[in-house]
């Protein structure tokens, strides 16, 4: 969540980017945290950098990048989505700030992702086939924790900064399997606050599990990954699908089931059988509604294409049963 407020008293500072605590910042961090009924205590909402920055008519603002951690992330995401950004009641966040900081709130968004979160050296462009310039192709399975992971053709990763560096990531997640989770794109900043959510009913549950897959072209598919026109150029669209580690304890023969969209009657990628497809990630305990500790999504698979993606090569096993 970043918030930008108009420099009128200087209640909300930063110098060489470091965090300050002036008492109108405590009472940004207070009024926050009562408002999504956060206790300040767990250390569950954090101001992580102050900047100084200037709008587009010069004039000096400041801005606010803060991070929500589990469970609260979904919770922010649903008020800042279902508001207009014009709606300043007494209820909402903004309209409690506007009152608190005498109209000195200019705007709360979600979903920018800056360097606290990304990690553009490991972004990747993934060819769809072989020999095209610009882009990542290979050909067959390479190994990852002792599951095949194929090409992703057609996709492009943008990789998010889960660990500080390289040698860490390998420690902890090298020997972990490759899969991916179809979502929304408009619930993809929930996801990233939170982590992935449980379901409670669906296919195969015994307890709350997240569904996940080897397969991103089944985790592509409309019914769980939506398609959207990119905003301006009509004749784009896109659709996002999460790149994730899975602890390999839990993807056991139990867990592994056949795919639930077309009961057997099509292919649905070549590089897997039907009966691979769904992979169903038990939460710790019955009471958990994110997985934070058995799955870790490490990049944001975006896919854009200028037809349709129901007439994609790739989407040949789409429509009717």
């Amino acid at each position: 969540m970043t918030l930008s407020f108009w420099n009128i008293d200087k209640s909300l500072n930063s110098e060489n980017d470091s965090i300050r605590m002036p008492v109108g910042q405590k009472q940004f961090y207070s009024l926050v945290c009562d408002h999504f009924h956060i206790d300040q205590s767990t250390n569950k909402f954090q101001v992580i950098k102050v900047v100084q920055e200037n709008d587009d008519n010069n004039k000096a603002m400041y801005v606010v990048h803060t991070l929500v951690h589990p469970p609260h992330g979904e919770t922010v995401t649903k008020e800042l989505m279902s508001n207009r950004v014009d709606n300043y009641s007494s209820d909402t966040l903004i309209g409690k700030l506007k009152s608190k900081f005498q109209n000195s709130i200019r705007s709360i968004t979600l979903g920018h992702f800056g360097t606290e979160m990304m990690n553009p050296k490991w972004n990747r462009v993934y060819a769809s086939a072989s020999g095209k310039p610009g882009g990542t192709f290979w050909s067959g399975a390479i190994d990852r924790g002792g599951k095949p992971y194929y090409c992703p053709k057609g996709w492009k990763r943008y990789a998010l900064k889960v660990t500080d560096n390289e040698a860490e990531f390998d420690q902890r997640w090298s020997s972990w399997h490759i899969a991916y989770h179809g979502t929304k794109g408009t619930i993809a900043a929930a996801i990233l606050e939170s982590s992935l959510k449980v379901s409670t009913s669906g296919c195969y549950l015994k307890r709350p599990s997240v569904y996940v897959s080897p397969s991103i072209e089944y985790s592509a598919h409309p019914r769980y990954s939506s398609i959207w026109q990119k905003s301006g150029i009509t004749s784009k669209y896109c659709q996002l699908v999460f790149q994730c580690r899975v602890n390999p304890r839990l993807v056991t023969k139990d867990n592994a089931h056949k795919e639930t969209l077309y009961h057997g009657q099509k292919l649905i990628d070549a590089n897997f059988t039907n009966e691979e497809l769904e992979w169903l990630i038990p939460g710790s305990n019955s009471k958990d509604e994110y997985i934070t500790q058995d799955i870790v999504c490490y990049g944001i698979m975006i896919r854009v294409s200028d037809v349709h993606p129901s007439n994609l090569p790739s989407s040949h096993w789409w429509g009717p049963k």
